[in-house]
């Protein structure tokens, strides 16, 4: 009988060799600090909490269960961490632009209140999404005043269209995947002048726009690390995959902070129909998946992997878990209702982690293969919240509104 998922264990990581391949994308992401530093004076800006989900690491038979909640990222229309990169990478790139002028960079509320809307008005950024990242860069166009032209393919839902648009956005759907919408959008963008704000790189990060998206993503990182009790004693950390960006900088932060020697295990989680990392490291190359791409889990359906991603993830992730979309919604259920715990807002694409975890208490083949037991320290990242109102509440049955209502209570 066919297993319903697939699980790859690296032979590869942290080998000197993939360290050393790793190391120019390191070195030009390392200096995070300045971005962590700006976007953490920005109006809206809270520390997001890291919730200890102590009953159900208890009665899933592991130690401890930390979960790290994106759900409200400046507020819950944005919902998820792709508020963090977008944002500050349309900041950095118009406040080039002003000083190239005047002569003087302006600060992120001169850009707001629009002092310089006379030279921001006329620089386009665009980009090809799922939902999250056109979401954060239509919004960053509207804050900071520029112009928006987003891409998605013909899996992206309404709603999450509309989100975008209700920024001000111009929104092309296009036929064909993400990978297609990608390929549009920067032709668009290089014919026309524009920029493509995205994390993936195939330059190991030497071009400053994925360098800054990827530097603000380390807000998510840094907050989770000074929340944890003791960083030391976290045995796994599990992220979503995707094209590998956001799990490549969760990772690298992590390993960074710890040092080699004593590193947890990092575990990719990916859709079964979009498992184009999982593919790539069994195969030892970047390799496409085979899969449809069709998924709830829509901001991961990408074919392909971040090249520059990809040399991170060689070096530091451990395990390669692709899994059927039913294990996201018993996830995205489980934590909305607590098992008094604190209820919790996730999002299709942020439950993988979660979903991966709950598998794993009633499968002891996958709990061997992931090596967790009743020791385990298990640190999640909840990339997003309900991103798709309408689909969230169809997916658990109950509205977002009430779920946060009831983690209101519990914390009372």
């Amino acid at each position: 009988m066919q297993a319903e998922y697939l699980h790859h264990r690296s032979t590869v990581h942290t080998l000197p060799e993939k360290r050393q391949n790793a190391q120019t994308a390191v070195d030009n992401l390392k200096n995070w600090h300045s971005a962590v530093h700006e976007v953490t004076q920005w109006p809206g800006y809270e520390v997001l909490p890291l919730w200890s989900l102590d009953n159900q690491a208890k009665k899933l038979g592991f130690g401890k269960i930390f979960y790290k909640d994106e759900s409200q990222r400046f507020g819950r229309k944005l919902g998820s961490f792709k508020a963090l990169g977008a944002p500050y990478t349309v900041f950095m790139l118009l406040a080039d632009a002003v000083e190239k002028v005047t002569g003087a960079r302006p600060t992120a509320a001169q850009l707001r209140a629009g002092e310089f809307k006379h030279i921001t008005e006329r620089v386009t950024v665009c980009v090809a999404t799922d939902g999250n990242q056109g979401r954060g860069l239509a919004h960053a166009a509207a804050t900071f005043h520029c112009r928006c032209v987003v891409y998605i393919h013909g899996h992206v839902s309404p709603g999450r269209k509309e989100a975008m648009e209700t920024y001000g956005a111009i929104v092309i759907r296009i036929d064909g995947e993400y990978e297609a919408s990608v390929k549009r959008a920067k032709e668009d963008g290089r014919m026309n002048g524009w920029h493509f704000v995205s994390s993936t790189s195939w330059t190991d990060f030497q071009d400053p726009l994925p360098r800054h998206v990827m530097n603000a993503y380390m807000v998510m990182v840094e907050e989770a690390i000074a929340a944890v009790p003791d960083l030391s004693k976290i045995t796994h950390v599990f992220m979503q995959g995707g094209v590998g960006s956001i799990a490549a900088a969760v990772f690298m932060g992590i390993a960074l902070r710890l040092g080699e020697q004593n590193l947890p295990r990092f575990v990719m989680v990916e859709p079964s129909e979009a498992d184009c990392l999982y593919q790539s490291a069994s195969t030892g190359v970047p390799t496409p998946s085979s899969g449809t791409l069709h998924t709830i889990m829509a901001g991961l359906a990408c074919r392909e992997v971040s090249p520059a991603a990809w040399k991170l993830l060689e070096w530091l992730c451990t395990d390669y878990v692709a899994i059927p979309d039913a294990w996201a919604v018993d996830a995205m259920k489980a934590l909305a209702d607590g098992n008094n715990d604190t209820p919790i807002v996730c999002g299709e694409s942020a439950a993988g982690g979660y979903a991966t975890v709950l598998k794993a208490a009633s499968d002891p083949e996958l709990k061997a293969k992931l090596g967790l037991d009743e020791n385990s320290q298990i640190l999640l990242f909840g990339c997003e919240g309900a991103t798709d109102p309408e689909i969230y509440q169809k997916l658990v049955g109950v509205s977002a509104t009430e779920v946060f209502e009831r983690q209101k209570q519990s914390a009372l």
